[in-house]
Protein backbone atom coordinates (compact mmCIF):
# COMPACT_ATOMS: atom_id res chain seq x y z
CA UNK A 1 0.00 0.00 0.00
CA UNK A 2 1.45 3.22 -0.59
CA UNK A 3 1.43 6.24 1.45
CA UNK A 4 -0.81 8.19 -0.57
CA UNK A 5 -3.08 5.34 -0.74
CA UNK A 6 -2.96 5.03 3.04
CA UNK A 7 -3.58 8.77 3.65
CA UNK A 8 -6.60 8.66 1.57
CA UNK A 9 -8.36 5.78 3.51
CA UNK A 10 -6.94 7.61 6.56
CA UNK A 11 -8.90 11.17 5.42
CA UNK A 12 -12.05 9.19 4.80
CA UNK A 13 -11.98 7.37 8.24
CA UNK A 14 -11.76 10.81 9.96
CA UNK A 15 -13.89 12.11 7.32
CA UNK A 16 -16.57 9.27 8.90
CA UNK A 17 -15.60 10.31 12.85
CA UNK A 18 -16.27 13.92 12.32
CA UNK A 19 -19.82 13.28 10.46
CA UNK A 20 -20.63 10.47 13.02
CA UNK A 21 -19.68 13.34 15.85
CA UNK A 22 -21.41 16.16 13.73
CA UNK A 23 -25.08 13.15 13.71
CA UNK A 24 -24.89 12.47 17.53
CA UNK A 25 -23.98 16.15 18.34
CA UNK A 26 -27.40 17.20 16.14
CA UNK A 27 -29.44 14.26 18.09
CA UNK A 28 -28.24 15.47 21.92
CA UNK A 29 -29.92 19.19 20.71
CA UNK A 30 -33.24 16.93 19.07
CA UNK A 31 -33.18 15.25 22.28
CA UNK A 32 -32.63 18.41 24.30
CA UNK A 33 -35.58 20.19 22.55
CA UNK A 34 -38.01 17.02 23.09
CA UNK A 35 -37.53 16.37 26.09
CA UNK A 36 -38.19 19.99 26.70
CA UNK A 37 -41.33 19.43 25.43
CA UNK A 38 -42.04 16.28 27.35
CA UNK A 39 -41.65 17.90 30.24
CA UNK A 40 -43.75 20.80 29.52
CA UNK A 41 -47.00 18.65 28.96
CA UNK A 42 -46.47 17.16 31.87
CA UNK A 43 -46.66 20.36 33.15
CA UNK A 44 -49.31 21.08 31.39
CA UNK A 45 -47.77 24.21 29.64
CA UNK A 46 -48.77 23.54 26.49
CA UNK A 47 -47.83 27.21 24.89
CA UNK A 48 -44.15 26.06 26.28
CA UNK A 49 -44.33 22.75 24.86
CA UNK A 50 -45.58 23.64 21.19
CA UNK A 51 -42.30 26.23 21.48
CA UNK A 52 -40.19 23.30 22.34
CA UNK A 53 -41.69 20.59 20.04
CA UNK A 54 -41.56 23.18 16.85
CA UNK A 55 -37.75 23.56 17.68
CA UNK A 56 -37.14 19.32 18.04
CA UNK A 57 -38.92 19.43 14.52
CA UNK A 58 -36.60 21.89 13.11
CA UNK A 59 -33.75 19.89 14.42
CA UNK A 60 -35.12 16.77 13.10
CA UNK A 61 -35.18 18.15 9.60
CA UNK A 62 -31.98 18.94 9.58
CA UNK A 63 -31.25 15.38 9.21
CA UNK A 64 -30.86 12.73 5.79
CA UNK A 65 -32.89 10.12 6.11
CA UNK A 66 -30.99 8.45 3.91
CA UNK A 67 -28.02 8.55 6.02
CA UNK A 68 -29.44 8.39 9.42
CA UNK A 69 -32.40 5.87 9.69
CA UNK A 70 -33.57 7.56 13.42
CA UNK A 71 -34.59 10.51 11.86
CA UNK A 72 -38.40 9.45 10.03
CA UNK A 73 -38.75 8.69 14.12
CA UNK A 74 -37.16 11.60 15.14
CA UNK A 75 -39.75 13.95 13.44
CA UNK A 76 -42.50 11.62 13.70
CA UNK A 77 -42.27 11.65 17.76
CA UNK A 78 -42.14 15.77 17.28
CA UNK A 79 -45.02 15.99 15.04
CA UNK A 80 -47.12 13.68 17.52
CA UNK A 81 -45.88 16.20 20.97
CA UNK A 82 -46.59 19.04 18.88
CA UNK A 83 -49.84 17.72 17.71
CA UNK A 84 -50.36 16.80 21.79
CA UNK A 85 -49.30 20.65 22.87
CA UNK A 86 -51.91 22.01 20.12
CA UNK A 87 -54.87 19.93 21.60
CA UNK A 88 -53.60 20.95 25.25
CA UNK A 89 -53.99 24.39 23.64
CA UNK A 90 -57.94 23.57 22.33
CA UNK A 91 -56.25 24.48 19.06
CA UNK A 92 -57.90 21.09 17.69
CA UNK A 93 -58.37 21.85 14.17
CA UNK A 94 -54.07 23.19 14.17
CA UNK A 95 -53.96 19.71 15.99
CA UNK A 96 -55.55 17.51 13.11
CA UNK A 97 -53.51 19.40 10.94
CA UNK A 98 -50.30 18.19 12.72
CA UNK A 99 -51.32 14.68 12.77
CA UNK A 100 -52.71 14.35 8.89
CA UNK A 101 -48.78 15.59 8.06
CA UNK A 102 -47.28 12.95 10.64
CA UNK A 103 -49.65 10.20 8.63
CA UNK A 104 -48.77 11.13 5.41
CA UNK A 105 -44.57 11.17 6.81
CA UNK A 106 -45.09 7.75 8.14
CA UNK A 107 -46.66 6.48 5.14
CA UNK A 108 -44.69 7.82 2.52
CA UNK A 109 -41.70 5.78 4.88
CA UNK A 110 -42.71 3.22 7.29
CA UNK A 111 -45.68 2.04 5.98
CA UNK A 112 -49.24 0.93 7.39
CA UNK A 113 -48.08 -1.96 8.91
CA UNK A 114 -45.96 0.22 11.24
CA UNK A 115 -47.12 0.66 14.98
CA UNK A 116 -46.71 4.18 14.86
CA UNK A 117 -49.01 4.53 12.04
CA UNK A 118 -52.09 2.79 13.44
CA UNK A 119 -51.26 4.68 16.58
CA UNK A 120 -51.54 7.55 14.84
CA UNK A 121 -54.57 6.75 13.25
CA UNK A 122 -56.29 6.38 17.19
CA UNK A 123 -54.96 9.83 17.64
CA UNK A 124 -56.23 11.58 15.14
CA UNK A 125 -59.71 9.61 15.23
CA UNK A 126 -59.69 10.74 19.08
CA UNK A 127 -59.15 14.25 17.80
CA UNK A 128 -62.20 13.75 15.40
CA UNK A 129 -64.15 12.74 17.83
CA UNK A 130 -63.59 15.84 20.34
CA UNK A 131 -65.00 17.94 17.30
CA UNK A 132 -67.87 16.11 16.76
CA UNK A 133 -66.71 14.72 13.37
CA UNK A 134 -67.97 11.71 14.31
CA UNK A 135 -68.54 10.44 10.64
CA UNK A 136 -64.66 10.99 9.54
CA UNK A 137 -63.69 9.81 13.40
CA UNK A 138 -65.54 6.44 12.55
CA UNK A 139 -64.00 5.74 9.34
CA UNK A 140 -60.19 6.48 11.03
CA UNK A 141 -60.90 3.88 14.30
CA UNK A 142 -62.16 1.34 11.63
CA UNK A 143 -59.13 1.92 9.45
CA UNK A 144 -57.02 1.41 12.86
CA UNK A 145 -58.82 -1.54 13.55
CA UNK A 146 -58.57 -3.12 10.58
CA UNK A 147 -54.61 -2.60 10.42
CA UNK A 148 -54.51 -3.99 14.10
CA UNK A 149 -56.38 -6.68 13.72
CA UNK A 150 -53.67 -7.78 11.13
CA UNK A 151 -50.58 -6.37 12.92
CA UNK A 152 -50.92 -5.84 16.99
CA UNK A 153 -49.06 -8.67 18.41
CA UNK A 154 -50.47 -10.70 21.59
CA UNK A 155 -52.05 -9.72 24.05
CA UNK A 156 -53.47 -7.25 21.32
CA UNK A 157 -54.15 -4.23 24.31
CA UNK A 158 -53.74 -1.83 21.12
CA UNK A 159 -56.63 -3.40 19.04
CA UNK A 160 -58.39 -3.44 22.50
CA UNK A 161 -58.00 0.56 22.69
CA UNK A 162 -58.90 1.19 18.95
CA UNK A 163 -62.17 -1.19 19.79
CA UNK A 164 -63.10 1.15 23.06
CA UNK A 165 -62.40 4.28 20.86
CA UNK A 166 -64.64 3.22 17.94
CA UNK A 167 -67.24 1.73 20.50
CA UNK A 168 -67.52 5.92 22.14
CA UNK A 169 -68.12 7.31 18.74
CA UNK A 170 -71.16 5.89 19.70
CA UNK A 171 -71.66 6.02 22.80
CA UNK A 172 -71.44 9.88 22.60
CA UNK A 173 -74.12 9.66 19.35
CA UNK A 174 -76.11 7.50 21.86
CA UNK A 175 -76.13 4.30 19.83
CA UNK A 176 -75.90 1.77 22.80
CA UNK A 177 -75.99 -1.19 20.99
CA UNK A 178 -73.30 -0.65 18.43
CA UNK A 179 -71.43 0.88 21.45
CA UNK A 180 -71.96 -2.13 23.95
CA UNK A 181 -71.07 -4.26 20.92
CA UNK A 182 -67.64 -2.84 20.94
CA UNK A 183 -67.07 -2.33 24.20
CA UNK A 184 -67.51 -5.82 25.13
CA UNK A 185 -65.03 -7.19 22.52
CA UNK A 186 -62.68 -4.81 23.77
CA UNK A 187 -62.69 -6.14 27.49
CA UNK A 188 -62.71 -9.27 26.17
CA UNK A 189 -59.27 -9.03 24.89
CA UNK A 190 -58.03 -6.82 27.96
CA UNK A 191 -59.38 -9.99 30.65
CA UNK A 192 -57.15 -11.74 29.01
CA UNK A 193 -54.42 -10.55 29.58
CA UNK A 194 -52.29 -12.07 32.15
CA UNK A 195 -51.16 -10.73 35.29
CA UNK A 196 -47.81 -10.70 35.02
CA UNK A 197 -48.17 -8.84 32.39
CA UNK A 198 -50.98 -6.50 32.91
CA UNK A 199 -50.04 -2.54 33.17
CA UNK A 200 -51.46 0.19 34.97
CA UNK A 201 -52.05 1.43 31.41
CA UNK A 202 -53.81 -2.01 30.99
CA UNK A 203 -56.45 -1.40 34.17
CA UNK A 204 -57.25 1.94 33.54
CA UNK A 205 -58.60 0.99 30.48
CA UNK A 206 -60.37 -2.01 31.14
CA UNK A 207 -61.95 0.37 34.41
CA UNK A 208 -62.88 2.71 31.38
CA UNK A 209 -64.07 0.10 29.15
CA UNK A 210 -66.30 -1.13 31.86
CA UNK A 211 -67.34 2.09 33.49
CA UNK A 212 -68.62 3.02 30.49
CA UNK A 213 -70.63 -0.58 29.78
CA UNK A 214 -72.63 0.44 33.40
CA UNK A 215 -73.27 3.47 31.83
CA UNK A 216 -75.20 1.65 28.89
CA UNK A 217 -77.23 -0.27 31.39
CA UNK A 218 -77.86 2.51 33.17
CA UNK A 219 -79.13 4.83 30.11
CA UNK A 220 -81.11 1.38 28.81
CA UNK A 221 -82.48 1.07 32.33
CA UNK A 222 -80.97 -2.44 32.92
CA UNK A 223 -80.31 -1.14 36.59
CA UNK A 224 -79.57 -5.20 37.47
CA UNK A 225 -76.42 -5.47 35.03
CA UNK A 226 -75.42 -1.79 35.72
CA UNK A 227 -74.77 -2.59 39.38
CA UNK A 228 -73.15 -6.04 38.72
CA UNK A 229 -70.62 -4.04 36.52
CA UNK A 230 -70.30 -1.35 39.35
CA UNK A 231 -69.23 -4.23 42.02
CA UNK A 232 -67.21 -5.73 39.01
CA UNK A 233 -65.15 -2.23 38.53
CA UNK A 234 -65.17 -1.44 42.40
CA UNK A 235 -63.59 -5.13 42.92
CA UNK A 236 -60.74 -4.82 40.19
CA UNK A 237 -59.93 -0.96 41.15
CA UNK A 238 -59.60 -2.60 44.78
CA UNK A 239 -57.38 -5.36 43.49
CA UNK A 240 -55.03 -4.01 41.54
CA UNK A 241 -54.82 -0.32 42.29
CA UNK A 242 -55.52 -0.30 46.06
CA UNK A 243 -58.30 0.57 48.41
CA UNK A 244 -57.54 4.08 48.94
CA UNK A 245 -57.01 5.08 45.11
CA UNK A 246 -58.50 8.39 44.15
CA UNK A 247 -60.00 5.90 40.90
CA UNK A 248 -62.33 4.36 43.04
CA UNK A 249 -64.29 8.12 43.94
CA UNK A 250 -65.70 8.20 40.17
CA UNK A 251 -67.36 4.29 40.28
CA UNK A 252 -68.02 4.81 43.99
CA UNK A 253 -70.32 7.80 43.12
CA UNK A 254 -71.97 6.22 40.01
CA UNK A 255 -72.49 3.45 41.84
CA UNK A 256 -74.26 5.45 44.42
CA UNK A 257 -76.28 7.36 41.91
CA UNK A 258 -77.76 4.04 40.51
CA UNK A 259 -78.67 3.26 43.97
CA UNK A 260 -80.71 6.25 44.65
CA UNK A 261 -82.11 5.87 41.76
CA UNK A 262 -83.36 2.47 42.25
CA UNK A 263 -84.20 3.85 45.73
CA UNK A 264 -81.72 2.09 48.42
CA UNK A 265 -80.44 5.27 49.82
CA UNK A 266 -79.40 3.31 52.75
CA UNK A 267 -76.56 1.48 50.49
CA UNK A 268 -75.90 4.74 48.53
CA UNK A 269 -74.94 6.81 52.00
CA UNK A 270 -72.34 4.21 52.88
CA UNK A 271 -70.83 4.44 49.18
CA UNK A 272 -71.21 8.46 49.61
CA UNK A 273 -69.33 8.69 53.20
CA UNK A 274 -66.52 6.15 50.97
CA UNK A 275 -66.27 9.00 48.67
CA UNK A 276 -66.34 11.56 51.07
CA UNK A 277 -63.25 9.91 53.35
CA UNK A 278 -61.25 9.36 49.88
CA UNK A 279 -61.55 12.82 49.08
CA UNK A 280 -60.26 13.74 52.26
CA UNK A 281 -57.49 11.59 52.51
CA UNK A 282 -56.14 13.23 48.65
CA UNK A 283 -56.19 17.01 49.92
Amino acid sequence: MTNQHYIKILLSCVAIFIFSIQVLAQESVWASMFGGGMKAIEQEDYKEAERFFRLSITEAGRFDIQENPKAIGMMSDSLSGLAAALRGQKRLSDAEAILRKQLQLLEMSVGESDADYSATLNNLGLLLSEQQKFKEAEEIHRKAITLREKYDEVPRRNLAVSLSNLAKVYFDQSYYPEAESLYERANEISSTIPIADLTAEDVVHRLGVENNLASIYLNQKKYKLAELKYKHIIFLAEKFLGKTTPVLREYLENYAKLLRTVKRPVEAKKLETRVGLLKKNTQ
